[in-house]
C-alpha cells in the first residue's frame, strides 16, 4: 500500500468550523484544512446557522488543499460526519429554508417538556438540543416554513446532498433527532404526525458504510475531485465516542470540544442502565458505550477568554490562568452556559461563579472555568463508580486536549492518569475505518481504526493538588445539586 497516495477525503462539518482531512490507505493523515464560520443569535438562547456557510467552507478548504497539490483527484472514497441535532429543512427545489436552528439553541424548552410528558422517553432520547422539539416549536411559531418543507436532513447529509444530489441519512442522526424507534431501528413517524408535520419529509436511513451515490459531474469538476470516487453515508459526530482514542477496559474517553462526550466501552451486547438516567448506554455504533454529554465545556473556555481577556491572544490568556495557583484562590465555576445534559438533563441550569473575593482577577476566573470543566468530568466519573464501572484512566482528545495545561489540570482534579491524543481531527478516524471496510470487504473495522492512533502523551496526577481540589470539588457538587433541585 502506498504511503503517499490519497485514499479517503473525510469531512467534518462542526458547529463553528469545517475540517477536511486527507488519509492514505495506511491511516496516516496526508493533508488537513480547516475553515471557520459563525452563527447568529437573534434572541437570547437562540442560535441559527446558514447551511450555505458550510458549503462555502468546504469549497474553500478543498481549494486550499488543491493549492498544495494534495491529490484530491486521486481520492477513492469520500465520507462525512458533523454536528448532530441541527435539522436542515429543504424546499421543493432543494434549497435550505430559514431558520436552520442549531443544536445548542434552547428556544424549545417548553416543547421539550410537553413531548417528554406525552412520549415518556428517557432524557438521552429526547432533549431540547434535539431536532424534534425544535420542529414542535416551528409547528407553533413558523408553520409556513414547515408547509414549504419537502426534506429534513442534518448538516453532513446536506453537504453530501450538495455533492451527489441524493437524499439520505444514517441511524445516528435519526437517534439524535428523537425521531428513531431505538428498538426497531426505524423512523417513528407518528411523532411528526402528532405535530401536524408530514412524515414524508424523513429521508431514507442507511448504515454509515452504505454507498450514497456518485459525485455530480459538475461538482467533481468544480472541486477537483476524482469523479469516480465512492461516497459513503457516514455518521454524526457521535463517532467521537469510538474514534477519539483506542478503547480499553477501565478507560473513559473524553472528546473535549465545544461540548464533551464522556464514554467508556462495555462488553459486546452489554446494556448497563442508570436508574437515574445520568448516564446511558449508546447502542448505535459498532460497540456499546456507557456515558454522557456535557453541553458547554470548550465553549465555556472560549466564552471566558472573550469575556475576560479579549485584548489578549488565547494562548496569552491561558498562560495567565496557569500562573494562578491551583484552586483559583477558592473560586469555582458551574459550566452550564447552555443548560446541561449529563448528569442533570436540565434546560434551566445556567453557569455561575462562586467563591469570588476582592483578591481575584480575570486570570482566576479563567482558571476557575478550566477547573469547573474538570470538576464536571470528575462528577461523571463518580457516577461511573456508583454504577460499578471502574475507571482508572482518561483518554483526552479533540481541540480542548491541545489547550496548554488543561490535560494536567484534569489529571490533578480527577486524580487519574490522562492520556492525550493529539490529532487535530479525531472524529474522522471512524470514517477511515468505515472506508477501509468498503475498499477491502472483510477487513475488520477495529483493526483499521487502531491504525489511526499515534502514541499518546501522558499526564500523571500530582498528589499534592488533591488536598487543594477536594474541598472545592465537594462545594462544586453541593452547589450544582442545590441549583438543579431548586429549578426542578
Amino acid at each position: 500500500m502506498s504511503n503517499s497516495r490519497p485514499f479517503l477525503l473525510a469531512i467534518d462539518v462542526g458547529t463553528s468550523s469545517l475540517k477536511a482531512v486527507l488519509y492514505n490507505r495506511t491511516g496516516r493523515t496526508l493533508d488537513f484544512a480547516g475553515k471557520r464560520y459563525g452563527y447568529t443569535t437573534p434572541q437570547p438562547g437562540w442560535a441559527e446557522a446558514d447551511p450555505n456557510d458550510w458549503w462555502n467552507a468546504l469549497v474553500d478548504a478543498l481549494e486550499e488543499m488543491r493549492a498544495r497539490r494534495a491529490g484530491l483527484e486521486q481520492v477513492e472514497i469520500i465520507a462525512l460526519t458533523g454536528q448532530m441535532h441541527t435539522g436542515v429543512l429543504l424546499d421543493e427545489h432543494g434549497e435550505p429554508l430559514s431558520p436552520t436552528i442549531l443544536w445548542l439553541d434552547r428556544r424549545a424548552a417548553a416543547e421539550t417538556l410537553a413531548l417528554q410528558q406525552r412520549l415518556g422517553l428517557p432524557p438521552y432520547q429526547l432533549n431540547s438540543t434535539y431536532t424534534l422539539p425544535k420542529l414542535a416549536w416551528m409547528a407553533k411559531h413558523r408553520p409556513q416554513t414547515l408547509q414549504q418543507t419537502r426534506t429534513l436532513m442534518w448538516p453532513k447529509d446536506y453537504l453530501r446532498y450538495r455533492l451527489t444530489g441524493r437524499i439520505a441519512t444514517d441511524y445516528t442522526e435519526a437517534g439524535g433527532a428523537s425521531l428513531l424507534d431505538w428498538e426497531r431501528r426505524t423512523w417513528a413517524p407518528q411523532r411528526l404526525i402528532d405535530l401536524g408535520i408530514d412524515p414524508g419529509i424523513l429521508p431514507p436511513i442507511f448504515t454509515p458504510e452504505t454507498d450514497a451515490g456518485p459525485l455530480l459531474p459538475a461538482i467533481a469538476h468544480q472541486l477537483g475531485l476524482n469523479p469516480q470516487a465512492h461516497i459513503i453515508t457516514g455518521a454524526g459526530d457521535v463517532l467521537a465516542l469510538i474514534s477519539a482514542a483506542p478503547l480499553a477496559p477501565g478507560r473513559v474517553s473524553c472528546s473535549l470540544g465545544s461540548s464533551s462526550m464522556v464514554f467508556a466501552p462495555l462488553l459486546s451486547g452489554q446494556v448497563l442502565e442508570d436508574p437515574q438516567h445520568r448516564l446511558y448506554t449508546y447502542p448505535l455504533l459498532p460497540y456499546p458505550m456507557l456515558g454522557g454529554v456535557s453541553s458547554t465545556t470548550g465553549a465555556a473556555l472560549q466564552w471566558a477568554w472573550q469575556a475576560f481577556c479579549c485584548n489578549e491572544t488565547f494562548d496569552e490568556a491561558i498562560q495567565g490562568a496557569l500562573g494562578t495557583p491551583p484552586g483559583a484562590e477558592g473560586a469555582f465555576f458551574l459550566p452550564f452556559l447552555s443548560g446541561e445534559r449529563s448528569p442533570f438533563w436540565s434546560d434551566a441550569l445556567r453557569g455561575g461563579f462562586y467563591g469570588l473575593g476582592l483578591a481575584q482577577g480575570r486570570y482566576h476566573l479563567l482558571r476557575a472555568v478550566m477547573e469547573g470543566v474538570a470538576f464536571s468530568l470528575r462528577y461523571l466519573l463518580d457516577v461511573f463508580a456508583e454504577l460499578h464501572v471502574d475507571i482508572h484512566e482518561i483518554a483526552l482528545s479533540a481541540g480542548g486536549a491541545q489547550t496548554p495545561g488543561w490535560a494536567q489540570m484534569i489529571a490533578d482534579v480527577c486524580q487519574k492518569t490522562v492520556l492525550v491524543y493529539s490529532g487535530r481531527e479525531t472524529v474522522t478516524h471512524s470514517l477511515y475505518a468505515y472506508a477501509c471496510t468498503v475498499a477491502a470487504p472483510g477487513e475488520p473495522f477495529e483493526e483499521a481504526l487502531l491504525r489511526t492512533f499515534d502514541r499518546p502523551q501522558q499526564c500523571t496526577p500530582d498528589p499534592q493538588t488533591a488536598g487543594v481540589y477536594q474541598p472545592i470539588y465537594e462545594r462544586y457538587v453541593r452547589l450544582s445539586q442545590f441549583v438543579h433541585q431548586a429549578l426542578v
